[in-house]
């Protein structure tokens, strides 16, 4: 090719790209909708594989290690698109399939550790009527003000202390999630009793922790030790219970503890936590129902980060 030749050329190029570029932007947008159109009318687990069967039963199979990278790039596509439109629901039914050689049980497994007889009883409640259906599930003493980890089929993984709302209570105050934490009254700051199926978030500096109620700004987070004169680290090594209720309701977790078990799992799906009363009776918390109970589900809405930095 000669010089004039590339320099007629060369314009001619330029000119294709950003044709180019736009065809496979439109075709790409055309195939997302197309896509979102399929779960929006089969739900979003048949939906995404009606996508992978659909692209691949109607387009040329090549045979070998091709056609497998293919299939797997296809396969993480659709899962990226579930992700996006479907969040809460991707995390639920995909990353919360049971552990394979998980054995039933009829009562929680806590090993070698002797726990007290309210985690005791809370445990094997749980498992006894697979409360927690197939997610995880935590059981929090709060007399004890300790925390039990488990996994779905009632297996203890660990346990640890934790610092809880320095009031004594079973409630939590209307609107205390909205109300400046230099304006919480003393007797606002309970940590509150009941089952709360928890969700991943994040707190107003983008720190990652797990909302039990987002509207109540109550939330398991590493412990904080901004105050000084709160000694929550000192606090949180101390084997008296009563001496780690300092917080303003929120559940304060060793940091090696909340980034070994907590962060891995509970920061990317949903699970189950059981807060043990201290003044209201079993019964009373977990099985008298209200009528207008709602079923345990996780929630496809956007949670905006919200400070829970002292609480």
């Amino acid at each position: 090719m000669t010089a004039d030749t590339f320099a007629t050329a060369a314009p001619r190029h330029a000119a294709a790209a950003p044709r180019d570029h736009a065809d496979g932007l439109r075709q790409r947008l055309a195939r997302r909708l197309h896509d979102l159109l399929i779960m929006g009318i089969a739900g979003p687990l048949a939906g995404a594989c009606a996508i992978v069967a659909l692209h691949f039963a109607l387009g040329p199979q090549p045979g070998g290690s091709a056609f497998e990278t293919a299939r797997q790039r296809e396969a993480a596509r659709v899962l990226a698109i579930l992700e996006d439109r479907w969040p809460a629901t991707a995390r639920h039914d995909i990353a919360q399939a049971p552990e394979p050689g998980l054995p039933e049980l009829t009562a929680a497994d806590f090993r070698e550790v002797k726990p007290t007889p309210s985690a005791r009883h809370m445990a094997d409640w749980v498992v006894a009527r697979h409360d927690n259906g197939r997610m995880p599930f935590m059981v929090l003493d709060k007399r004890d003000a300790r925390l039990y980890l488990f996994k779905p089929n009632g297996e203890l993984i660990d346990q640890t202390p934790v610092l809880l709302g320095a009031a004594h209570g079973d409630d939590t105050f209307p609107g205390i999630g909205d109300v400046p934490i230099d304006e919480v009254k003393p007797y606002q700051r309970t940590t509150a009793a009941g089952r709360f199926v928890t969700r991943p978030g994040l707190d107003a500096d983008r720190t990652d922790v797990v909302w039990l109620d987002y509207d109540a700004a109550l939330a398991m987070h590493r412990v904080i030790n901004k105050v000084k004169s709160e000694r929550r680290l000192q606090r949180l090594a101390s084997p008296n219970p009563k001496a780690r209720r300092i917080s303003w309701g929120c559940i304060n977790i060793p940091i090696a503890f909340f980034d070994t078990y907590i962060s891995p799992v509970y920061g990317k799906r949903s699970g189950v936590t059981y807060v043990i009363p201290e003044r209201k009776s079993f019964t009373e918390v977990f099985e008298r129902a209200p009528a207008d109970a709602q079923p345990m589900t996780t929630s496809m809405e956007t949670l905006a980060p919200r400070d829970v930095g002292q609480r």
